[in-house]
């Protein structure tokens, strides 16, 4: 029971993670269809990019989105 002391089951902790991921993943794939995808950073992009997203309003992700439209822009204007 919530509220009154008593510790959550794992299942119930389980379930809580899930519903909020599952939340998250909606809400990022309605905003602009967006795709996951994996790629190799070197040490010295990742602190970059860190860097870059304590700077401003970006998350890493859309830091990342940013830059690769600018280097990409020649390309992306073809599409």
């Amino acid at each position: 029971m919530k509220g009154i002391g008593i510790p959550m089951s794992k299942l119930e902790e389980r379930e809580k993670v899930a519903k909020r991921k599952s939340i998250i993943k909606t809400i990022v794939n309605d905003a602009d269809k967006l795709k996951q995808r994996s790629y190799y950073l070197t040490d010295k992009l990742q602190k970059a990019i860190t860097i870059k997203t304590a700077e401003g309003d970006l998350d890493k992700s859309g830091v990342v989105r940013e830059a690769l439209k600018l280097y990409l822009a020649d390309i992306l204007n073809k599409l």
